[in-house]
């Protein structure tokens, strides 16, 4: 209204100045507005603009835990990469696929500008199709949804190769002289947790090496399930030959494990600690994502690297980008691979026997 008066046009002409309108003002009353709103060192309102246009300037990004350093990582990029371009970030914890479903459509409830969801893939859950519906009506309605991870649903994600990475630290695990590794996976329908699998039991497979199944436990993607994994596998004697019968290989034992998340590696370390086995001298241990804490443990992890906080720059760039027609196209629908092939970074917990 000031500035208006100050301009001697009306409100509604001053609002369209300011706001952007598409409707089109007179060149004279242009002028007037922005020579009044740059003497009056008036400041627009992003969120009251946001709302008439139909979204809030914001973007929700939906994690499964966030004390987990591989989604605070994660979460650090789609902040800064947000907080770059003027854009907040809201955090919500979505632990299972109906909190997520949950989550989704308290988000869409605001018409936040995009919604990133950065979970464990669940590919086969209930929910699944409610999610796709919830998230098609949100982005008829103009807003942006990204995944960070592939799920294979219509919608763009940002992705990296896992499989291809699990190939690279099986094959060096291999060519340091394991022959008789412990698994430690996430959950059957996890997308990552599969791929992963799929990678390291190929390159096993190539080098004559049978996995033995009672060697395999499932992490949960979890410090503290991979640490129950390991525990349990000390109590039936599965870990070395002191097991006996018991021991996995045909009373050998294992002499690697083989996690596949950092978390679950660092909690397998103190497993194997717990049990007297010393992990990088006694027993190999591998992860992978390369979250922070990974160079940081003893012995210092040997694990897959990926470009977490990367992965969240570019989620937020394409929630950002401009429009770019329908957004049932195959461009809109694309993975967007941040790394095509995953780096082996070798530290201390892997040495060569």
């Amino acid at each position: 209204m000031d500035v208006a008066n100050q301009a001697g046009v009306s409100i509604a002409t001053a609002s369209r100045v300011l706001n952007g309108s598409a409707r089109k003002v007179r060149n004279e009353s242009y002028v007037k507005v922005m020579e009044a709103a740059t003497k009056l060192n008036y400041r627009p309102n992003a969120y009251a603009q946001a709302v008439a246009k139909g979204t809030a300037p914001n973007i929700v990004l939906l994690v499964s835990d966030i004390s987990d350093p591989y989604f605070a990582a994660v979460s650090q990029g789609v902040v800064k990469a947000a907080g770059e371009q003027g854009v907040s970030v809201t955090i919500g914890v979505a632990p299972d696929a109906k909190s997520e479903l949950e989550a989704v459509r308290k988000a869409t409830a605001t018409r936040p500008r995009g919604i990133i969801i950065s979970e464990s893939e669940r590919i086969d859950s209930p929910e699944r199709a409610q999610l796709e519906a919830e998230l098609k009506r949100y982005e008829a309605a103009g807003g942006r949804a990204v995944f960070i991870l592939n799920r294979n649903l219509p919608f763009p994600a940002v992705d990296v190769a896992n499989e291809v990475g699990a190939r690279a630290i099986a094959k060096l695990i291999v060519d340091s002289g394991y022959r008789r590794p412990a698994i430690l996976k996430g959950d059957d329908n996890y997308r990552s947790s599969k791929e992963r699998l799929a990678g390291v039991m190929a390159v096993f497979d190539k080098a004559g090496i049978t996995v033995d199944p009672k060697a395999v436990a499932n992490g949960r993607f979890s410090r503290t399930e991979g640490y129950a994994a390991i525990m349990q596998l000390a109590r039936l004697g599965r870990l070395t030959a002191a097991g006996g019968a018991n021991a996995a290989y045909d009373g050998t034992g294992v002499d690697c494990v083989v996690a596949l998340n950092d978390v679950m590696a660092i909690g397998a370390m103190s497993a194997l600690r717990a049990n007297g086995i010393e992990p990088g001298a006694d027993m190999g241990v591998t992860g992978f994502g390369d979250i922070p804490y990974s160079a940081d443990v003893h012995p210092s992890l040997t694990t897959v690297h990926l470009p977490l906080t990367e992965m969240g720059q570019a989620a937020v760039d394409r929630v950002l980008s401009p429009a770019e027609g329908d957004s049932s196209s195959d461009d809109n629908n694309r993975l967007i691979f941040v790394q095509s092939a995953p780096d082996i970074v070798l530290r201390e917990s892997l040495p060569r026997r």
